[in-house]
């Protein structure tokens, strides 16, 4: 009984991690991560994904949630928090539930790569 109660509260107190997937570096040097444990299906799937800023002014993180239209060929932000330090570390800078809408993802764009990983396909080449 008491490894059954010392297990259930190392589940509950253990903070939970993702696995962060390299998904593009820009030049600047930038790079996007996706949470593959968050990714979803259908027609508007959606992700977690990661940005952490290389530049002397952009050492700081932003935890974005992604959803693609697979049909209408469109990707926006439905929700996005910046964090003072890269990986998540430090204070909230913000955190905006309404960061933007639907955009066409541009041919090499970090956000061309998030629709391709998200509906299986390039923009530009959509299924038949």
């Amino acid at each position: 009984m008491k490894k059954i109660l010392l297990l259930l509260l190392i589940t509950i107190v253990a903070p939970v991690y993702a696995e962060w997937k390299l998904l593009i570096v820009t030049l600047p040097g930038d790079s996007y991560y996706v949470d593959p444990a968050t990714k979803t299906k259908g027609d508007k799937p959606r992700v977690t994904t990661m940005l952490n800023g290389r530049s002397q002014e952009t050492r700081t993180s932003n935890k974005v949630v992604w959803e693609a239209d697979c049909k209408k060929i469109r990707v926006r932000a439905l929700s996005r928090i910046r964090y003072q330090k890269r990986y998540f570390q430090g204070k909230v800078l913000f955190n905006d539930p309404y960061p933007g809408e639907p955009v066409y993802p541009l041919p090499g764009s970090p956000t061309e790569k998030l629709f391709t990983y998200l509906c299986g396909f390039k923009p530009s080449r959509p299924p038949r």
